[in-house]
């Protein structure tokens, strides 16, 4: 069952371009991630952007934060992270990141999903 997210950004500081910039490789990467079906970047002017990503699973959330690690780390020094909302069945890795951004909520499914076999 897919995960979603979806992020808000501020930019600082007249840093657009190099935001942009950023935002833009990491789609390109995001692109080459079987486990990431979708990744795109909006934007609603004066240096306000959102991104909507979806994972197939957990596992595949955390290779991107992996791989993605520099281009995000780049990304928290040129804008500040608004909220992020995480949708669906949140493994305990991702957890813990929402635990340490307090800006950060999970919505779990519902109602929830029958697990009965």
């Amino acid at each position: 069952m897919s995960i979603f997210v979806r992020a808000r950004f501020d930019v600082r500081d007249q840093r657009h371009a190099e935001f942009e910039e950023l935002a833009v490789a990491l789609r390109d990467q995001a692109q080459e991630e079987p486990g990431t079906p979708t990744y795109r970047w909006f934007s609603a002017g004066a240096g306000s952007y959102v991104v909507l990503e979806e994972y197939t699973d957990t596992a595949a959330a955390m290779v991107h934060q992996e791989r993605a690690a520099e281009l995000l780390a780049r990304v928290a020094q040129c804008a500040e992270l608004v909220h992020a909302e995480l949708y669906g069945a949140i493994g305990p890795e991702l957890r813990e990141w929402v635990r340490t951004h307090p800006q950060a909520s999970v919505f779990a499914d519902f109602p929830a999903p029958d697990t009965e076999d």
